[in-house]
């Protein structure tokens, strides 16, 4: 495994971000882009992956709307923490490789509708980045829908990064947020920075793209700053 792929692996395998709870962007691309615009509301059942599904928070929305959802994540307590709170979809949640390989296919006997992969792509340097999008995108049905966020160059964490390889920035966390933090015991880690609409919609190329103007901010704390994500809606 490489360098970064490494450390990457080895911060998010703290399971140190616990998301009971669906995030507020999640609660907008749903109400505004999948039910609204697409009738993709849940009702019908469709097949959903949550790509890089953490701790469960996003797809426990999902599956409480209706959707038949899947979720893959390198994170063992991540995944034992999806089994938990979705437990009659536990055999639809599995540990996955961090590596990337054009054929993976986690779930052989299923095309999904909508595949969505949030705030967990920009840990993949641009070599990887493609790999992934391959496979995910041969999960797809024809005329699905994929939803990507990717964070943006103007991000404080950008401030704290210094140059890699392959598109990666390595950043060196200094954050007063993270002092004395329960479980975490390795903070710094490699980040895929977006630098605008035109660099979104060239990783992404491998979609039709739908929406590529999009994007959500937040900063909650005196000591933080900009974490700014651009969102990447495509089609196959």
């Amino acid at each position: 495994m490489s360098e970064y792929l490494k450390a990457n692996c080895n911060y998010w395998a703290q399971g140190v971000y616990d998301n009971h709870n669906p995030e507020s962007y999640v609660f907008r691309i749903y109400g505004r882009i999948l039910s609204y615009q697409f009738g993709l509301d849940g009702t019908g059942g469709e097949n959903l992956l949550d790509f890089g599904c953490g701790s469960g928070g996003n797809a426990r929305f999902f599956d409480s709307k209706g959707f038949n959802v899947f979720g893959v994540d390198q994170s063992a307590i991540d995944i034992e923490r999806c089994h938990s709170r979705i437990p009659h979809k536990k055999d639809q949640f599995k540990r996955v490789s961090p590596e990337c390989l054009k054929d993976d296919n986690w779930f052989p006997d299923t095309k999904f509708k909508i595949i969505t992969a949030f705030q967990v792509l920009y840990y993949l340097n641009d070599f990887d980045l493609q790999n992934r999008l391959v496979s995910l995108h041969s999960m797809l049905e024809d005329g699905g829908i994929f939803i990507a966020t990717m964070m943006h160059s103007s991000s404080w964490y950008y401030g704290m990064s210094h140059p890699h390889e392959n598109g990666m920035r390595f950043v060196k966390f200094h954050r007063e947020q993270d002092v004395g933090r329960e479980n975490l015991f390795l903070n710094d880690h490699y980040i895929n920075f977006t630098e605008g609409e035109e660099d979104l919609k060239n990783k992404f190329k491998i979609f039709k793209p739908l929406h590529t103007k999009g994007y959500y901010d937040g900063v909650y704390r005196d000591d933080q700053g900009s974490e700014k994500h651009l969102v990447f809606i495509g089609q196959k």
